[in-house]
Protein backbone atom coordinates (compact mmCIF):
# COMPACT_ATOMS: atom_id res chain seq x y z
CA UNK A 1 0.00 0.00 0.00
CA UNK A 2 1.13 3.29 -1.15
CA UNK A 3 2.10 5.81 2.02
CA UNK A 4 0.21 8.95 1.38
CA UNK A 5 1.65 12.39 3.55
CA UNK A 6 -0.29 14.73 4.75
CA UNK A 7 -0.70 17.87 2.77
CA UNK A 8 -1.50 21.54 4.22
CA UNK A 9 -4.23 22.86 2.43
CA UNK A 10 -5.44 26.14 2.94
CA UNK A 11 -9.15 26.50 3.52
CA UNK A 12 -10.93 30.61 3.79
CA UNK A 13 -14.28 30.89 5.19
CA UNK A 14 -15.48 34.01 4.20
CA UNK A 15 -19.10 35.76 4.86
CA UNK A 16 -20.87 36.08 1.45
CA UNK A 17 -23.27 39.24 0.05
CA UNK A 18 -26.45 37.87 1.61
CA UNK A 19 -25.66 38.12 5.56
CA UNK A 20 -27.65 40.33 8.12
CA UNK A 21 -28.38 41.14 11.33
CA UNK A 22 -30.47 37.71 11.64
CA UNK A 23 -28.99 35.73 9.13
CA UNK A 24 -25.19 34.15 8.44
CA UNK A 25 -23.76 32.64 5.57
CA UNK A 26 -20.52 31.66 5.18
CA UNK A 27 -18.46 29.77 2.41
CA UNK A 28 -15.59 27.86 2.75
CA UNK A 29 -13.16 27.99 -0.04
CA UNK A 30 -10.44 25.98 -1.28
CA UNK A 31 -8.12 26.73 -3.93
CA UNK A 32 -10.49 29.57 -4.91
CA UNK A 33 -13.26 26.89 -5.36
CA UNK A 34 -16.23 27.01 -3.36
CA UNK A 35 -16.33 23.47 -0.97
CA UNK A 36 -19.41 24.36 1.07
CA UNK A 37 -21.96 26.61 2.53
CA UNK A 38 -22.85 27.59 6.45
CA UNK A 39 -26.06 29.01 6.81
CA UNK A 40 -27.72 30.28 10.10
CA UNK A 41 -30.95 32.15 10.86
CA UNK A 42 -30.47 34.22 14.05
CA UNK A 43 -29.35 31.35 16.69
CA UNK A 44 -31.67 29.00 14.38
CA UNK A 45 -30.89 25.46 13.34
CA UNK A 46 -27.00 25.45 11.25
CA UNK A 47 -27.87 24.69 8.00
CA UNK A 48 -24.41 23.04 5.95
CA UNK A 49 -24.65 22.34 2.51
CA UNK A 50 -21.54 20.51 0.48
CA UNK A 51 -20.55 21.07 -3.12
CA UNK A 52 -22.85 18.10 -4.38
CA UNK A 53 -25.88 20.17 -2.84
CA UNK A 54 -26.40 17.45 -0.56
CA UNK A 55 -27.99 19.78 2.66
CA UNK A 56 -27.09 18.50 6.53
CA UNK A 57 -28.09 20.47 9.93
CA UNK A 58 -25.08 20.65 11.97
CA UNK A 59 -25.08 21.62 15.98
CA UNK A 60 -22.97 24.42 15.41
CA UNK A 61 -21.17 26.35 12.60
CA UNK A 62 -17.61 24.89 13.87
CA UNK A 63 -19.21 21.59 13.42
CA UNK A 64 -20.68 22.45 9.91
CA UNK A 65 -17.14 23.61 9.21
CA UNK A 66 -16.08 20.56 10.52
CA UNK A 67 -18.23 18.46 7.78
CA UNK A 68 -17.57 20.22 5.09
CA UNK A 69 -13.87 19.62 5.50
CA UNK A 70 -14.57 15.85 6.05
CA UNK A 71 -16.27 15.72 2.65
CA UNK A 72 -14.09 17.25 1.09
CA UNK A 73 -10.99 14.98 1.87
CA UNK A 74 -12.84 12.05 1.40
CA UNK A 75 -14.06 13.26 -2.30
CA UNK A 76 -12.53 15.80 -3.83
CA UNK A 77 -8.93 16.57 -2.39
Amino acid sequence: MAKRSNKQIEVEINETAKNTKDYTELELVVRKKVIGKIMQKSNGPVTVEFKSGKKRTARSVDEGIQLIIEEYNLHDE
